[in-house]
């Protein structure tokens, strides 16, 4: 098994071990942390290599900062910093929904095996 990148913001907690690929999803953060998806590419600039910049921990899995607080990274991505200090809405749960959607969230592992 190849090495997980580097992520900060764990602090030395045991990270969850990645299921078999099709298994329920349980957090590891193996596929955001070794290639960002496409939305994250296009929309906030993340590089073609991992971790991901909207991965985030919650003190016990992984998750993906597009689908719980999208307007927060978009807001950063385009220079108005202030802007992700807003409280989260409609528009945040609305765009996140569409994002979880599109990158199929809830279906399963899909990230290739190390």
């Amino acid at each position: 098994m190849k090495p997980l990148p580097l992520i900060d913001g764990t602090n030395g907690a045991r990270l969850p071990i990645k299921p078999p690929i099709g298994q329920p999803c349980n957090g590891c953060g193996w596929c955001c942390a070794s290639e960002p998806c496409g939305i994250a590419r296009e929309f906030i600039g993340a590089d073609d290599e991992g971790p991901c910049p909207a991965l985030e921990w919650d003190g016990a899995r992984f998750g993906c900062g597009m689908i719980v607080q999208p307007l927060v990274y978009l807001a950063q991505a385009a220079g108005l910093h202030g802007a992700a200090d807003a409280p989260p809405g409609e528009a945040d749960a609305q765009i996140g929904r569409q994002i979880a959607e599109a990158l199929g969230a809830g279906r399963g592992c899909d990230a290739d095996d190390p």
